[in-house]
């Protein structure tokens, strides 16, 4: 079944299904607001809450990295220590409910899914070998906080793909910016980072409050004819 993009006049046949790792496919948010707490003093961020996090869910990173008090040129650092700092307890978060049954569905014969990630493809790799979920046809680690449309490109040149086949799956604004600037389709979840408003109101391909609505989007795209 093909997929009508926004003017609603070309039909998209999706031959490859990327994934946002953080926040999609596991839900690294106590792991990350903890990581925070040992990491952000070294940095000079201000002090965070559980009750703060609420608010921060309805900003962009750009936005969130000013709330935090940290200066832009220390992020790429800052951003290495809190990966390394929540390494251990993402190891053991499982991933979201529902989501391995996401998998299955998308992974229809002649579709291709993938992970993107900041994180390290090891340990993308590891966790997704602990929790039993290794579907995945490609894993790219590694990727800037705001370089994802550059990662998505690559993707797109190694798997052969044309933009309009590739469906990326993500929770944050600068994920929907990355599909929109290499012209690939955006599913938005609702269940990450970033608030499901947020991302509503930022016009996403498709929207998915629940992993049962992304399964749903799943099962109507039905296998890409070959």
């Amino acid at each position: 079944m093909g997929e009508r993009d926004d003017a609603g006049s070309v039909d998209r046949v999706i031959d490859c299904v990327c994934f946002d790792f953080d926040g999609t496919l596991v839900d690294s948010l106590d792991a990350a607001f903890n990581a925070y707490q040992v990491v952000g003093p070294a940095f000079g961020c201000v002090p965070l809450t559980r009750e703060d996090l609420k608010g921060l869910r309805g900003l962009h990173l750009r936005e969130v990295i000013q709330a935090l008090g940290l200066p832009f040129y220390r992020v790429p650092r800052m951003a290495q220590r809190m990966r390394q700092a929540m390494r251990a307890e993402l190891m053991e978060t499982p991933p979201v409910a529902g989501i391995a049954e996401v998998l299955d569905a998308f992974a229809r014969p002649g579709r291709r899914l993938g992970v993107l990630s900041s994180n390290a493809e090891s340990s993308v790799r590891d966790y997704c070998a602990r929790h039993g979920l290794e579907r995945f046809d490609f894993v790219v680690g590694g990727a800037s906080l705001f370089g994802k449309s550059g990662a998505l490109r690559r993707i797109l040149r190694r798997q052969s793909l044309q933009a309009g086949a590739l469906l990326y799956v993500g929770d944050e604004l600068r994920d929907l910016e990355a599909a929109r600037a290499v012209g690939a389709a955006f599913a938005a979840v609702g269940w990450g980072y970033t608030a499901l408003e947020r991302l509503a109101a930022a016009g996403p391909d498709h929207l998915a409050a629940t992993p049962a609505e992304l399964l749903a989007l799943a099962n109507s795209l039905g296998s890409a004819p070959r």
